[in-house]
């Protein structure tokens, strides 16, 4: 793919017209514009351009919200092509393990500084970066990506993984607020079956307390499944080998919704991510509790060979939104190349959704939806421009969510 940038320089006004203008998946102006203040929207119309203001004319094509990637793992980035998925989720796990362990500090992070450049490129202004060796985030806040670096945990660390000492003067302003825009710091649980359930009510309780989402990977794979069913297998004698002791865990369970339902760490923050072993009761719980979802279907895809049920989570009035995970498991941290393969492997979820998912269902899942994931006045001036070429109104954002162009160009 083909990528240019175009930056509105020094907070200047400025007018960007477009044959279309999408505010959203179910919004769309005809031969529109959207007039920009100091890189927030001012104002939203059609035909008649305000005057006074220099006019960027993009042409034939739609200016879209900006792409969100509700799930990234940068500082897995350097393993791109060196994991291979087709032998099993264990052996990935395993071969993923040893890549990190021989890999420099220096290599990963060029890899991570690199790939947050590229996310910008390709139309994306918001991220979820969970980070387990916290490789990441003075990169994160050093980027201008707004989003959230969350702190991952594993097994059982308790009151030394919270703290967050050592902030960068940007992490400061961004915390107290200065600058009017995220990005957070939050935390992570990896997964119901590696981190004591004393820590993940812990992180749940500790996210309430600071109005943050937190993160956790959820009925991702059959070692998972297996452990919360049965309190046995292969994960089990792991732990056990590692002399972590699961014995006071409420397992076995239905499910690791279930289990985590149970001991009440479903609510209004938790993004679950993932979600591809479920049942219809596990999502009945997950809307009962708001639980935010979040989907890496090409990730999902090259690790086990099957998706996660889309159709029921959005009958079911979940809204969930799509990441990409890391690079050792998909070719590229593009959104736009995760709408095109949902669109393929899910001719009966409409394109108005697919594309919701990359923008505002992403803004709404990391609680910055104030900020971006729609094209209105007050909110961040985080566009796309997508050379699409359409006479119609019901094919503009099929053509978009098709990925059926060679270039983007971001304006933000």
């Amino acid at each position: 793919m083909l990528i240019h940038q175009e930056k509105n320089k020094n907070g200047s006004g400025i007018v960007h017209r477009a044959k279309w203008v999408i505010l959203d998946p179910w919004t769309i102006i005809r031969d529109g514009f959207v007039k920009t203040e100091n890189g927030i929207i001012a104002e939203i119309g059609s035909r008649t351009i305000p005057s006074g203001f220099p006019v960027k004319d993009h042409g034939e094509g739609a200016l879209i919200p900006a792409v969100i990637n509700a799930h990234t793992h940068l500082e897995l980035s350097a393993f791109r092509g060196k994991v291979p998925c087709q032998n099993g989720f264990r052996t990935w796990v395993e071969k993923l393990l040893q890549e990190r362990e021989k890999a420099e500090v220096d290599t990963l992070k060029k890899a991570a500084r690199d790939e947050i450049l590229e996310l910008q490129k390709t139309g994306c202004v918001a991220a979820a970066e969970v980070s387990t060796l916290g490789l990441t985030r003075h990169l994160f806040f050093e980027s201008g990506i707004c989003g959230i670096w969350f702190k991952e945990v594993l097994g059982d660390c308790k009151k030394e993984i919270f703290q967050m000492n050592h902030l960068s003067s940007t992490e400061k302003m961004k915390l107290s607020g200065k600058n009017g825009e995220p990005p957070m710091l939050s935390f992570a649980v990896h997964a119901p079956h590696t981190t004591s359930s004393e820590v993940i009510c812990d992180i749940c309780k500790r996210a309430g307390k600071m109005n943050l989402p937190y993160s956790i990977h959820l009925a991702e794979s059959d070692d998972e499944i297996e452990f919360i069913t049965t309190g046995r297998g292969p994960w089990a004698d792991f732990l056990a080998s590692r002399n972590i002791r699961f014995s006071d865990w409420k397992i076995p369970a239905k499910s690791p919704v279930s289990y985590l339902h149970t001991i009440g760490a479903l609510n209004k923050n938790t993004i679950a991510v993932h979600v591809l072993r479920v049942d219809k009761a596990d999502l009945q719980i997950l809307a009962f509790n708001n639980v935010r979802v979040c989907l890496c279907p090409r990730s999902n895809y090259n690790l086990f060979g099957i998706f996660p049920d889309i159709k029921t989570m959005l009958q079911m009035g979940l809204r969930p939104c799509l990441g990409t995970d890391s690079l050792a498991s998909v070719d590229t941290l593009s959104i736009f190349d995760e709408m095109s393969f949902v669109r393929d492997a899910y001719p009966d979820i409409s394109s108005s959704y697919i594309l919701a998912m990359a923008t505002l269902f992403g803004a709404q899942v990391l609680g910055i939806d104030s900020y971006v994931g729609s094209l209105f006045p007050g909110k961040k001036a985080a566009m796309v421009f997508v050379p699409v070429d359409s006479n119609k109104v019901d094919d503009i954002i099929d053509t978009i969510v098709y990925h059926d162009f060679d270039e983007v160009i971001p304006v933000f």
